[in-house]
């Protein structure tokens, strides 16, 4: 009966030791994550994950559009080149990683951008994000959110159509602004952040008009085509930092057939005919000291220059769309050549020539774009 009763005793202290242990187990289980490690766990997961995790979780959804998040994942994001067809307020868009081989799109989606836009002459990514120049609103795009930021509307404009505008990134202090340029006189600057507002640049500024060309964003110096009443072409720079305009004056008479680009962290420009690549690169802005390049190519007569990379590559397409586009790149200092082929297997989205495309007027190529998680 003793030794009954003692098992029977011993069986509860057991019973009771293996629940309380189930109990602490259960407690060491659901103790949170450490935020330091949450945040390396996020930065290492991919664009998509982070994106739809935003949703899940108001400390991952915090943690992710910190400042230190935002630089470290830009950090270790890869470029790549992202291609755009545009029609209206349409935009179908695909991605593919830089410096690999592949047969096969990485990425591809359809969007359409807010408001009624109106026609978007023109874009460039800056450090992620892409300024869409409509003709009646400024608009920031971020690819890799899927997010449109319409910016307020510049003073005096009431809604009027914007002559110019460009984005770009000022790395010292890691500001991004925004430059409109309105009727040629009325120059305007706006900062992105919280306190967003319009303010007047007038330093250095005179009477011009912005070509339709795309801008470049370079060291925290945003350039472009422009003319005025007191030239008839030039190159117009914009520094982000003192928010100062000077001229620069093309290196060459036959500026046309160049194409604008950031070419081995300097502006260039580039021309690619028959097996002709002509570069510019800027050396010294005060003195407007410029370096020439030639080299003997042979691409393809069916493709056409759309870019250049930051490692010098040159960026090429086809001319036409037969169910799959091929892009091209030459590296003309190394002379070798690679591809990256967008295989069309996925019906109307893909076939963007089913759609009304038109490849010369309503494709853009950015060969140096990166993951940005600002919103």
């Amino acid at each position: 009966m003793e030794r009954s009763a003692m098992a029977e005793k011993t069986g509860k202290i057991l019973r009771t030791s293996k629940s309380s242990s189930k109990k602490k187990n259960t407690k060491s289980q659901t103790q949170p994550i450490p935020r330091d490690i949450t945040f390396e766990i996020l930065l290492r997961l991919p664009a998509k994950s982070i994106v739809r995790y935003r949703a899940v979780s108001k400390l991952w959804s915090y943690i992710t559009t910190t400042p230190s998040f935002i630089k470290n994942r830009a950090a270790l994001s890869p470029p790549c080149v992202l291609l755009i067809f545009r029609k209206h307020e349409k935009l179908l868009v695909f991605s593919s990683p830089l410096h690999q081989n592949t047969y096969s799109y990485e990425g591809s989606y359809q969007i359409t951008v807010p408001d009624n836009n109106g026609y978007i002459r023109r874009f460039d990514s800056v450090h992620g994000l892409i300024l869409l120049e409509g003709t009646k609103h400024l608009v920031i795009w971020n690819p890799t959110v899927k997010r449109f930021f319409p910016l307020p509307e510049p003073h005096g404009t009431e809604g009027e159509y914007f002559v110019g505008g460009f984005l770009g990134y000022e790395p010292i202090e890691g500001k991004y602004k925004v430059l409109c340029i309105f009727r040629g006189w009325n120059t305007q600057v706006l900062t992105l952040g919280a306190q967003e507002s319009w303010r007047v640049a007038n330093k250095g500024a005179f009477v011009h008009w912005p070509t339709k060309d795309c801008g470049r964003c370079i060291n925290g110096v945003i350039y472009y085509k422009a003319f005025g009443l007191a030239l008839r072409h030039a190159i117009i720079s914009f520094d982000l930092r003192s928010e100062e305009f000077k001229v620069i004056e093309f290196p060459m008479l036959d500026y046309d057939r160049y194409l604008m680009v950031s070419y081995e962290g300097s502006l260039g420009f580039v021309s690619s005919i028959n097996a002709m690549v002509e570069i510019w690169s800027l050396k010294d802005a005060e003195s407007q000291m410029w370096s020439y390049r030639r080299f003997l190519l042979s691409p393809s007569p069916s493709i056409s220059l759309r870019g250049v990379t930051d490692a010098g590559e040159l960026i090429y397409t086809e001319r036409s769309l037969n169910g799959s586009l091929c892009v091209v790149h030459i590296d003309p200092m190394k002379n070798t050549t690679r591809e990256t082929k967008f295989l069309g297997a996925n019906g109307e989205v893909w076939r963007p020539e089913l759609l009304g495309f038109d490849l010369v007027n309503d494709f853009s190529v950015l060969p140096n774009h990166v993951e940005s998680f600002l919103s």
